[in-house]
């Protein structure tokens, strides 16, 4: 059985989302029946289940997902052990290690029952390499359990292990343009970074394509190459990591430039003093002179700033030296 948070609720008749308890519930039925629709057009096809020792079956050779947050397969694991496996996972024998299984889909449910110490009911299968990796990313994408990083770093391990790339758009259910994009994101985040981040289920592809951009600047793939493996950084879950990661990465927008005028009496001398970060501009107009006449003081008006400032921070009189006239 799938977890039950991964997919959205149905509306409600007014156009409502159920939330809470009401939601939980109304996830846990949808996918049980799904489960059961599955398991009911399995066997409508002929095949035979069987009960295997999860110590023999072996995890497909192209990896799907990201570690999922121990909270989300928490969850998934109880539903399995209070509800049972309602749906087998897909294996074939394994193509080189006699009397072993190699799994085509399933393998949280088998992850799950082998913690439960419970036998893994399966559909033993005859299966090559790629119906096995297309029979692996469709079920992936009836379910929609993987998450935008993930079917990218899926449909590059594919190209890696070379399938042709018609195999990989039936295995996704996709075009070839969205393949592409796929391939490319997956190419341009380094995958430590991407494992460390996780499979960050909210992240859709706009935020990670924005990332490729930014991670292209060597200076900026070294900082989320550190960043990453900060230990309060795995402390957050998936998603907040992708944002920890986001921010540091995206440039800062400028500060707006506050001002204003000042005006002498008479008007006869202006200036504008205008501060943008930590850079204060005082422009002087009308009166050239008083500009100069401001300039040559500027040693005795920065000693009375300092005498203030100490006044205000409690220095001593040669703290207040010392400042003024740094060695």
């Amino acid at each position: 059985m799938a977890a039950a948070n991964s997919r959205s609720a149905d509306p409600l008749p007014d156009g409502r989302v159920p939330a809470g308890p009401v939601r939980a519930m109304s996830l846990s039925l949808s996918r049980m029946d799904d489960d059961r629709r599955a398991l009911q057009a399995a066997l409508a096809r002929g095949q035979t289940i069987v009960d295997l020792d999860p110590a023999l079956i072996d995890p497909s050779f192209v990896k799907d997902r990201l570690d999922h947050d121990v909270g989300t397969f928490g969850e998934f694991k109880r539903q399995i052990e209070e509800h049972g496996q309602e749906v087998p996972i897909l294996v074939r024998p394994h193509p080189t290690r006699m009397g072993r299984y190699q799994v085509a889909y399933g393998h949280r449910r088998l992850r799950a029952l082998t913690e439960l110490g419970r036998k893994v009911r399966a559909v033993v299968r005859e299966l090559n390499d790629a119906d096995l990796v297309v029979a692996q990313g469709l079920e992936n994408s009836a379910r929609q359990d993987l998450s935008y990083i993930e079917r990218a770093l899926f449909a590059c391990r594919l190209e890696d292990h070379g399938f042709e790339r018609t195999i990989i758009t039936t295995a996704l259910s996709i075009d070839k343009g969205e393949l592409s994009k796929l391939i490319a994101v997956a190419r341009a985040v380094p995958e430590e970074v991407v494992t460390r981040i996780g499979p960050a289920p909210k992240i859709g592809r706009r935020r990670w394509v924005a990332l490729t951009e930014h991670i292209k600047n060597p200076s900026v793939a070294r900082a989320v190459k550190k960043a990453v493996l900060d230990d309060a950084f795995m402390a957050l879950d998936s998603d907040a990591r992708f944002a920890r990661i986001a921010a540091l990465v995206t440039p800062q927008k400028p500060s707006p430039v506050a001002s204003k005028l000042w005006e002498g009496k008479g008007g006869q001398a202006t200036a504008e003093i205008s501060r943008k970060g930590a850079t204060v501009t005082v422009a002087i107009d009308r009166d050239p002179s008083f500009g100069d006449f401001v300039a040559a003081r500027l040693d005795e008006l920065y000693a009375a700033f300092l005498h203030q400032k100490a006044s205000q921070t409690g220095l001593t009189s040669d703290d207040e030296k010392g400042a003024a006239n740094p060695e």
